[in-house]
């Protein structure tokens, strides 16, 4: 690989290491470590749905893990005291998943810690460079998108 290659591949490894360390610390504070950065996300698919919620077909969907993975969860988080689980009135096959008042405050704040963290990458650009960042990220992610694509 030649000079410009490395530092990409140096650069790319250390920020995805380096987001998902202040996910990890940022979920530590906000959970006082009871909630895993999966079930975090699951906790976010599931607030997504507001009052409706979420079914479990839907949030495997999602999150891409299998349906069995995240029965297992829902049923760990429902333990936990962060979703409900009830049989869909409309098709008694379906499962709906709602969060609690504790689920609620968890998914209200990650997303005030995401948001807060967004701020703070783009108070330190200036307006220029963040649209070029965010183009670049743009492209990024679509390379990696054809990429998983490809592999499938």
């Amino acid at each position: 690989m030649d000079a410009l290659g490395n530092e990409l591949n140096r650069l790319l490894v250390d920020t995805y290491r380096a987001a998902g360390k202040i996910e990890e610390i940022m979920l530590e504070d906000l959970s006082d470590g009871k909630l895993s950065m999966s079930e975090m996300r699951a906790i976010e698919c599931v607030g997504s749905g507001r009052q409706k919620g979420r079914t479990v077909t839907e949030i495997s969907q999602e999150l891409d893990i299998t349906l069995p993975s995240v029965t297992a969860m829902m049923k760990r988080l429902e333990t936990k005291g962060y979703v409900t689980r009830q049989r869909s009135l409309e098709d008694a096959r379906q499962v709906r998943v709602r969060l609690t008042e504790s689920g609620t405050h968890a998914y209200i704040g990650y997303l005030f810690a995401q948001r807060k963290m967004i701020n703070a990458v783009r108070r330190s650009f200036e307006d220029d460079d963040a649209e070029v960042l965010v183009r670049s990220l743009k492209s990024l992610n679509e390379f990696f998108r054809q990429k998983m694509e490809e592999l499938k």
